[in-house]
């Protein structure tokens, strides 16, 4: 009841108050939606801070642009371009989070710093400083330092961090993925980044992985108390009298890393140099002979890594090249530029087994058992004893897969010159002058092509096979049908008829049987010299003496042939001797 007469101004809830200031201003439950017109506001639930275009300067003179004493990490995340200037010459800082606690920037959006008192830092936090996502960060602390923190991590960010006393002071370091950092200090004596241990000895790390790192300043642009460790990306680092980068503990360069230093005296530090795959560009400006890597660090190439290139230039402005020279002890020189690659062992295998004379060639140079390859694609040239020569490329990468290379190489042909020369031959032969030409067909049929020069016995009998069948044909006889046909003419013929009948019976006795069909032509001829015998033949004249027989005598009467001679023989002596009278008496007259 008593509560029911009060005036209702008198129950309205007090707004909740929080530990965060921006431009000046507290964050209150009431205008935690609407800070800076509207550009600002605050998540009490997740502490964050969510800056859209905002421009923090309209209390330039107080001593912080966001400042914080919540228990918890204050999370500041950027749309558009936004900015804190402030230049109180009594000193404070841009964005301060409470003591030990930490800070932890995001967004895609723009953070421009300006703080121009005396001793103003941009970014001040006594745990954790963490810019990520694909946030944009410009600091120019004049008077200060650009960011402090007890570990400072950029994570894909870009940041420009220039500060009187350095970009960065803070107990380790981390730039990755694909960040981009530009660190300066203006004052003599700083260091672009330095990255100092505690009490106890603890910290002092630079890693930067896969980003692009800027650092300058009068001391070593980059300085780690512990081990600086740059696993790819881009380092350059500058130093106007000193060595651009120092490192009191160890330094391991890998990953591809690309790290160029320009300095007055030597880079390097006071532990181990190690190398694996990298480039080091490194420099010495000073007008003495002084060399750009410092020579009781002296950069060693780890195992399974090796030169690729090295050139360097002495303090007379020769360059020498390490590689053909021999001499790679880089601590000597004003300037020594050398690349290092990753090397994979390689080794090759040969099929099918047993090949013998074999000889792999890689760029030209012949390799026993394996060979070290950087990645990247190489000629190969493999000979073996009865192989075809084998060319190609090979590609190496990093995966394992690739370190073992298979050739596959092909036999020589088998040589078929005795089976086509078989198969000529048989080609050339008229198959129906054999009795059987089967055998022949099919040692023909029967080769097989495309065999190797493992298998030449099987070639060589395939070729055998052919002149095998062709050494076993059989002609097929000559035909006699006409010599048969003649000799049964003079057969039926009585030589007694004829005047002479010798030339007949010689031509049938020079008959010779058993001639093949190759020889049908001089059959032939012994038919035709028959018939000719026959055609040539004279029939004897028939007798015109009366009283005899018109016959002829008989072959075999020897009794009549007597008698014919005898009357022969008169008839001859009879006229010899009427002659011989005659003559007597003519020359008697």
């Amino acid at each position: 009841m008593v509560a029911g007469l009060l005036p209702a101004t008198a129950l309205a809830a007090e707004p909740t108050v929080y530990d965060i200031w921006v431009d000046g201003v507290q964050v209150t439950s009431e205008n935690k939606d609407n800070l800076c017109s509207g550009t600002v506001s605050y998540d009490p639930t997740t502490h964050t801070l969510s800056l859209n275009n905002a421009t923090l300067d309209s209390d330039t003179m107080s001593d912080y642009g966001i400042k914080t004493t919540i228990p918890s990490t204050l999370k500041i995340r950027l749309t558009g371009t936004n900015s804190i200037t402030r230049t109180y010459s009594g000193g404070g800082i841009a964005i301060a989070p409470n003591s030990g606690n930490s800070v932890e920037i995001t967004g895609d959006g723009t953070l421009v710093i300006n703080v121009n008192g005396s001793t103003y830092d941009g970014i001040s936090a006594g745990a954790d400083v963490k810019i990520s996502d694909k946030a944009k960060v410009v600091i120019n602390a004049e008077g200060g330092l650009g960011i402090v923190g007890r570990s400072v991590e950029i994570d894909g960010a870009k940041v420009d961090s220039i500060g009187l006393y350095a970009g960065i002071d803070a107990h380790r370091l981390k730039i990755v993925n694909d960040a981009d950092v530009t660190l300066k200090a203006t004052q003599d004596g700083r260091n672009g980044a330095y990255i100092w241990k505690d009490q106890e000895g603890n910290g002092g790390d630079i890693e930067l992985a896969a980003s692009k790192v800027k650092a300058t300043s009068y001391y070593p642009g980059l300085y780690a108390a512990g081990d600086l460790t740059v696993n790819g990306g881009e380092v350059n680092c500058t130093s106007t009298a000193d060595g651009a980068i120092w490192a009191k503990g160890n330094i391991l360069l890998k990953g591809g890393a690309k790290v160029t230093t320009d300095g007055k005296f030597p880079m390097g530090g006071n532990g181990t140099f190690t190398v694996e795959e990298a480039e080091i560009d490194a420099k010495n400006t000073n007008e003495n002979n002084i060399p750009a890597i410092f020579d009781e660090c002296v950069p060693v190439i780890a195992d399974g890594y090796h030169l690729n290139y090295a050139k360097a230039v002495d303090s007379e402005g020769t360059e020498i090249d390490l590689l053909s020279s021999g001499t790679q002890y880089f601590a000597l020189y004003k300037n020594v530029h050398f690349i290092t690659k990753a090397v994979y062992p390689v080794s090759f295998v040969v099929t099918p087994d047993g090949l013998t004379n074999v000889v792999v060639k890689v760029n030209g140079q012949e390799v026993t058992g394996s060979v070290s390859l950087e990645a990247g694609t190489y000629p190969v040239e493999v000979t073996a004893d009865n192989c075809k020569a084998y060319t190609g490329n090979i590609t190496i990468t990093a995966d394992v897969a690739t370190h073992t290379q298979t050739v596959a190489m092909t036999y020589l042909p088998a040589d078929y010159t005795k089976v086509d020369e078989a198969i000529a031959k048989a080609n050339t032969l008229n198959k129906d002058n054999y009795k059987d030409f089967t055998a022949v067909e099919a040692a023909v049929k029967a080769v097989v092509r495309d065999k190797n020069i493992t298998e030449q016995s099987e070639v060589d009998a395939m070729a055998k096979a052919i002149e095998d069948a062709i050494a076993a044909l059989q002609y097929k006889g000559a035909d006699y049908t006409k010599v048969d046909a003649a000799i049964a003419k003079a057969n039926a013929l009585n030589k007694n008829d004829y005047k002479d009948f010798s030339s007949v019976e010689a031509a049938v006795k020079a008959v010779v049987r058993g001639k093949n069909i190759t020889e049908q032509s001089e059959v032939d001829k012994m038919a035709k010299t028959i018939e000719d015998a026959i055609a040539a033949l004279e029939k004897k004249p028939a007798s015109t003496k009366p009283g005899t027989s018109d016959k002829s005598p008989q072959t075999g009467d020897t009794s009549n042939l007597a008698l014919w001679i005898a009357l022969l023989f008169i008839s001859g002596c009879a006229a010899i001797g009427t002659t011989v009278v005659s003559r007597k008496k003519k020359y008697n007259r």
